[in-house]
């Protein structure tokens, strides 16, 4: 095989290891967003954590505030303030402090859902592009691409896996100050209805259920990637 072949397979397979991790991205970011606009979910993940009872709040007006941020990182509403019934009155459920601390976080989620849609555009682009490096073998390298994208993909959830498992406060609060350069997220139980009705189990049981939605479309993408894989080695193999 010469030498510029060579170099164009190995540019080609690169090119589509990028793509395969951009849309594995997308898929997880997908699974997430699939997830948070589950109302019914909430409703019920409120109920199990009974917090209706400690806070004041019944489990419809907590349910409708939770999603009322939702709507507003999504760009379905202007703000997240509502009112509600706490302790038999009706009141303003966020504050100023949460006001502001969700305008950092819609900033973040949009970013992040451009972040999936225009990776989605450059898979497309880095597939072609291999596409034109070595037409023969497209849905080989798409393939082997992949399943690698899938490797340092799962080696970097394992190890976060790994550390929320150990110590869910760490990974979450890590999280924040990754993110964002301020402290409006240090939310106080007693001054912010934010942080009653959003409690560390919610959202770990919410991460759980987005990275179970994830795994099945990656499971899916997995399976047709190594079946192509495999039916290519073994036709080489035979001389195919």
């Amino acid at each position: 095989m010469k030498q510029g072949a060579i170099k164009g397979q190995k540019t080609a397979f690169t090119l589509t290891t990028v793509a395969g991790f951009l849309l594995i991205v997308a898929i997880f970011f997908t699974a997430l967003q699939f997830s948070i606009n589950d109302r019914s979910w909430f409703e019920q993940e409120y109920r199990a954590l009974d917090l209706e009872s400690s806070i004041g709040l019944s489990t419809s007006d907590i349910t409708d505030a939770l999603m009322r941020l939702v709507d507003y990182m999504e760009g379905r509403t202007g703000s997240i303030q509502l009112v509600v019934r706490e302790n038999g009155l009706y009141v303003n459920m966020y504050n100023d402090r949460e006001i502001a601390h969700m305008e950092d976080v819609r900033l973040l989620y949009q970013a992040w859902r451009s972040v999936r849609t225009w990776g989605l555009v450059l898979a497309v682009v880095l597939i072609f592009a291999a596409f034109l490096l070595d037409r023969k073998e497209l849905w080989f390298n798409v393939s082997r691409g992949f399943l690698r994208a899938s490797v340092l993909f799962l080696v970097l959830a394992a190890v976060l896996g790994v550390f929320a498992a150990v110590d869910f406060t760490a990974f979450w609060n890590g999280f924040h100050y990754l993110f964002f350069d301020n402290d409006l997220w240090l939310l106080s139980p007693a001054r912010d209805r934010m942080i009653r009705i959003c409690p560390e189990q919610l959202f770990s049981d919410l991460i759980v259920r987005a990275f179970s939605t994830f795994i099945l479309a990656f499971a899916v993408l997995m399976a047709a990637s190594s079946s192509i894989y495999f039916v290519h080695k073994t036709r080489h193999a035979y001389g195919h």
